[in-house]
């Protein structure tokens, strides 16, 4: 089996959990690779291949991101590229976790024994939904982006802005706010939860639409589903334009009467789940620790 590890040195623990886990991966008879960039680091190593960007997830049976949720949202973004560019699945993802959160992490980085599970086939794999964002800026007109956690506009200096809102060609609202949230399932438990939207299960397929701080008593968070196309336009008022974030990457700044579009991704992200029940013992331990501190 061939294993390409993407670990973000600037992590604590990042270089021993990653050092860690080649040796036992290596010791099975695994490939292991890793980015050239990263030869100087790892040099001690016996056996690792460091590999030229273009190389690297050639036949790749597992991608292991090791830091946090950023760290596996970073390689989410190269194994969809990959993807893209060779007309093919992306590699299944694994996060180890050696961030503050870890939220997306398959297990931390004091459970490398669940490693030998992946040579065993002793794991699940959950299908993430994508979104898809296509700008229309004038100077970006088609340019197509894919998000795992979620898509947010917001005025670049802070001021509220207005917008609106259609679904499938139908306008379903004029809004305003501080700027606006789409986000997957996985991204439900991101920037989104904090705008105030719902928990959701991330094997489900849905958009969800989420206004941040917006000028109004009676907006709620709403929930479409997935074929829906939706369509937001800027309604801008003097200086400063609309940002458009894509997984936190700024992607375009709209002007007025200017619009992004929202829909499903092609592509799905496969997740390696070596526990079972992952997602519930981190929505226990990682989002609820104040309750759980009153249990103890």
């Amino acid at each position: 089996m061939k294993y390409v590890l993407f670990p973000n040195l600037s992590k604590r623990d990042a270089f021993r959990t990653t050092a860690e886990a080649a040796r036992r991966l290596l010791q099975t008879g695994a490939a292991v690779c890793m980015e050239e960039a990263n030869a100087a680091r790892f040099s001690d190593i016996a056996g690792i291949r460091f590999l030229p960007e273009q190389q690297l997830l050639q036949n790749a049976d597992f991608a292991l991101a090791v830091g946090g949720d950023g760290t596996i949202l970073q390689c989410a973004k190269k194994l969809l590229h990959d993807a893209e560019d060779h007309h093919k699945k992306p590699v299944k993802l694994v996060g180890i976790n050696t961030g503050t959160l870890g939220f997306l992490a398959a297990f931390e980085a004091d459970e490398l024994d669940m490693l030998g599970r992946l040579g065993t086939r002793q794991y699940e794999i959950s299908e993430r939904m994508l979104l898809q964002t296509t700008i229309r800026d004038g100077a970006h007109d088609g340019t197509v982006t894919h998000a795992l956690n979620d898509i947010f506009a917001s005025r670049l200096n802070g001021k509220i802005c207005d917008f609106t809102v259609s679904v499938d060609d139908k306008q379903i609202g004029v809004y305003r706010a501080d700027g606006i949230i789409f986000s997957t399932p996985t991204g439900s438990t991101a920037y989104a939860l904090s705008a105030g939207g719902p928990v959701i299960e991330p094997d489900l397929a849905l958009i969800e639409m989420n206004l941040i701080c917006p000028h109004s008593l009676f907006a709620r968070p709403m929930l479409f589903a997935p074929q829906r196309s939706i369509r937001v336009t800027y309604r801008g008022v003097g200086n400063g334009g609309l940002t458009v974030h894509i997984d936190g990457t700024q992607s375009a700044v709209l002007h007025n009467a200017q619009s992004f579009s929202v829909t499903r991704s092609a592509y799905s992200m496969p997740f390696v789940n070596c526990k079972g029940h992952a997602f519930y013992d981190a929505l226990r331990g990682k989002l609820m620790q104040p309750l759980k501190a009153l249990d103890e």
